[in-house]
Formats: structure tokens, sequence, C-alpha cells
């Protein structure tokens, strides 16, 4: 029993101050020594019409481009398309031919236009080359697609192409109809003796006038509805270019862009 009291008096108790002074120390320099992720909030406002795009702006860029007509008129050395809104009207087919008024006795002549070939027309009676600046017109009459028949409509005296009432030229009218003369307005115009027009040849700058007018009756909220594009081959003469914008301006697009077709 002695010895048992002797044993336990012996044992003594633990000394935790040692280490509670360590840690007192440790913790500070753990944390002084950690680093932290640090969270900032910037506030940003994109441009909407550049860069990342938030879909409202997507719709209404959308909605601008619908509501653009885009009216563009392709001509060819033989072909002019009319094309609005992504699609294209029927093309026109047409055969070429000058007119020539002789400087020196005023004769009037008019020739088939063959591009590839580098002989000058003469004058009909003469035989005399006639020369570029004698040249008075360029004529563009429609055709099928095969470039043999030329097509036929009613002109009025003052020559005017005959329309019915949904815009279509008009090869044959008879008494009591009603049809409309190409002007701007339209002209309406009752029949009362057919023989007062003459079928003739269709003008392709009367029948692009024409299709321009329907044009912009149809779109006349567009955006851009005074505007058209014309865009040419390298081979198209000026001349015809300028014709084609006088149409242009005939139905009211006063605003006009020339664009070059790529090869």
């Amino acid at each position: 029993m002695a010895a048992k009291k002797k044993l336990a008096a012996d044992v003594k108790e633990l000394n935790l101050q040692p280490f509670m002074c360590l840690m007192v120390v440790l913790i500070p320099m753990l944390l002084l020594s950690a680093e932290f992720a640090k969270i900032a909030i910037i506030d940003l406002k994109l441009p909407e019409a550049r860069g990342s795009q938030t879909q409202k702006t997507v719709k209404k860029r959308k909605q601008e481009e619908e509501n653009k007509l885009l009216l563009t008129a392709i001509i060819t050395d033989s072909v002019l398309t009319l094309g609005a809104k992504g699609g294209f009207l029927p093309s026109l087919f047409y055969k070429e031919f000058h007119k020539y008024i002789a400087k020196d006795d005023g004769t009037e002549t008019i020739v088939p236009f063959d591009p590839s070939s580098e002989e000058k027309p003469k004058h009909p009676k003469t035989g005399r080359p006639l020369d570029i600046y004698e040249r008075y017109d360029i004529l563009l009459y429609a055709c099928d697609q095969e470039f043999q028949n030329i097509k036929k409509v009613l002109y009025t005296n003052y020559g005017e192409m005959l329309t019915d009432a949904q815009n279509k030229p008009v090869e044959e009218v008879s008494v009591g109809d009603s049809v409309y003369a190409l002007s701007n307005p339209r002209r309406l115009i009752v029949v009362k003796d057919p023989s007062e027009f003459s079928l003739k040849s269709m003008s392709v700058y009367d029948e692009l006038r024409n299709r321009l007018m329907n044009v912009k009756e149809r779109f006349k909220e567009a955006d851009d509805g005074d505007d058209i594009i014309i865009a040419a081959e390298n081979e198209v003469l000026y001349d015809k270019i300028i014709q084609i914008m006088d149409a242009a301006r005939l139905a009211d697009f006063p605003n006009i862009s020339i664009a070059k077709l790529r090869g």
C-alpha cells in the first residue's frame, strides 16, 4: 500500500503552458502568410452594335434588315434582272439595237448590235462607216430565252406602253376594255377605238419602269424605299446604264448606286 501511494505522489500534472505559448505565436504567423482570393464586381455596359450582343439587340437588327428592300437591277450584255428582298423577278432577255443619225444628211438607221464584231455599221445610202458619236440611242427589245422572237405590246400615240389592271403588258384590246398607260401615276384609258394603239416591240426600259413602279407600290414602307443599286458587267455600255437610271428615276427611285458585277 505504501508503494502505491509513493508512485501516485511521483506522478505530476502536465504543464500545457509552453504549448499554448507556441500556438499563440504560430497561428498569427500562419494567418499572415496565407493568401485569400479576392472577389471584385465590375459593372460593364457593352455597346449594342458590336462585341457581345444580347438577344434584344440581335432581334432589333433582324427587324431593321427585314424592313429593307435592297432593290438591285442586274444588267449583262443580254439579260436584265430585278431583285429585292432576297428574291428575283423573271429575267428580261433582250436583243440590242443601235440607232444612228448620219451627221452629213441626217439619215436614221437602226442596226443589230454584235459585241463580237469589230466592223462599224454603214450608212444605208452611201455605205460610209458610221462613227461612234453618230450613235443616237441604244434600244433594248425584250425577247424569248432563245433570243429569236421579239415580244410585241401595244403603245399609245404618245409612246406609252399599255398595261392591264394587274400591270401586265397588253398585246391586244377590244372596245370597252380598261387599260393603263405607263405614266406616273398610271393613266386609265377606256378603249373606244383599238386602232388608236400601235403594236410595237416591247422596250426593256419600259418594262423595267413598269416593274419598278410595282415594287414601289408594294414596298412603300421600306426604310430604303427610294434606293436602287444598278450592278453591271464590264462589257455593258455606259449609255445603257444611263437609260436604266432614267427608268429608275421615272419610277420614283432617286437614290441610285452603281456597282460592278464580279467576274
